[in-house]
């Protein structure tokens, strides 16, 4: 599956089965574990953990597990070819994968049991991820690449139909030298077209141009306004014939901008709704109110948080049976009411940012931007 907020949307709505899901994610970077011997060790580790998660359930479910750990090491060692793949997830039931993502940056190796899919890491891939576009350019040829989740594609290489130097009279002649610029600014709306086309097909969030000063600047007047918008100034000169690595590690510096500058903004506007009644809620129990009328616009969520909640029979979440039960009987008890809040998140389609630490939240495992 493609890590979209759609995509996961739709992998939590699946109907449940009424077994265990076993979600598994594994670090697959070759710099880490050289042999698949190595991520394969890894991932026996994390199958015993279900396994011992399992512990509790009844006989059925425990059955379901130790076959889903059963698909899940055979899938691994039997049809995953590792390639550019450094992160790994995993879903199973029934003894059945059901569900598989491979993305080229590396994941925290975790192991989950429960009634739905785990979707926490994927929501932090999906934090991380841009679509963006890079037009290298010369007055005669272009290449066109998009990158995404680590991964670096040549979308589309262009050669151009222009004329070169006059036998006679070199660059001398005013009217051959004007087809000639005629040929380059031609060459540049066809490629300008290209990039709209892409922007088109999925929406481009950052698009570099690189090449000499005076090509990338007449570039830059074919550039449709969508395009202007999210033009990006090059962090440092890149030749036409870029290894993949550089450009790789030139659009992952622009990636960490876009998500540096959206969480800033993001934090900014936290800071400000600060005592101001229903613009934002910070702690747990006062994001579970939010969460229980369906008003997070903007959940923020510190990794690895967790705290044991309630479920009412209505769905509403809870600290305390007592405060669940006021939503409605039976009450169940969930592992962790931060993991139920963001699931609750994703459904409702609110945004999620997710932090290694709590200092940017003062303090708080999760904090909220409301809807109004």
């Amino acid at each position: 599956m493609e890590v979209t907020t759609r995509e996961i949307r739709e992998l939590m709505e699946r109907p449940a089965s009424g077994s265990p899901v076993t979600t598994v994610y594994l670090n697959t970077d070759g710099a880490r574990y050289p042999r698949p011997a190595d991520y394969e060790a890894r991932l026996d580790g994390l199958l015993r953990e279900v396994q011992q998660q399992a512990e509790a359930l009844d006989s059925g479910a425990r059955e379901s597990v130790g076959a889903d750990a059963a698909a899940v090491r055979k899938w691994v060692r039997d049809v995953f070819d590792r390639g550019d793949t450094r992160g790994l997830g995993l879903f199973a039931t029934g003894g059945e994968v059901f569900e598989t993502v491979q993305v080229a940056l590396g994941v925290r190796n975790v192991a989950r049991l429960g009634p739905r899919p785990y979707v926490v890491p994927l929501e932090a891939l999906v934090g991380r991820q841009h679509h963006i576009a890079l037009a290298l350019i010369s007055r005669d040829r272009a290449r066109v690449l998009r990158y995404r989740l680590g991964v670096l594609e040549e979308h589309r290489a262009i050669e151009a139909e222009v004329h070169g130097q006059h036998e006679q009279g070199g660059w001398a002649q005013a009217r051959y030298q004007r087809g000639i610029e005629h040929d380059v600014l031609h060459h540049y709306k066809d490629v300008a077209e290209v990039l709209l086309a892409l922007h088109e097909e999925e929406p481009v969030d950052a698009l570099v141009v690189a090449g000499g000063e005076a090509e990338t600047a007449e570039f830059d007047r074919s550039l449709h306004p969508y395009l202007q918008a999210v033009r990006r100034p090059t962090p440092h000169a890149l030749p036409f014939q870029a290894a993949p690595d550089e450009i790789r590690e030139l659009l992952a510096e622009v990636e960490q901008d876009l998500v540096s500058t959206r969480r800033r903004k993001l934090l900014e506007r936290l800071a400000a709704g600060t005592g101001q009644a229903g613009a934002t809620a910070r702690g747990i129990r006062h994001v579970l109110e939010a969460v229980n009328a369906k008003r997070i616009d903007t959940l923020f969520v510190v990794e690895g948080a967790g705290e044991p909640g309630y479920r009412s029979a209505s769905g509403a979440l809870a600290l305390h049976a007592d405060e669940a039960a006021a939503y409605g009987e039976p009450v169940e008890a969930v592992t962790d009411v931060v993991d139920e809040i963001i699931e609750e998140a994703v459904r409702s389609g609110s945004h999620i940012e997710l932090f290694r630490d709590d200092e940017r939240l003062d303090g708080h495992p999760v904090a909220a931007l409301l809807r109004f």
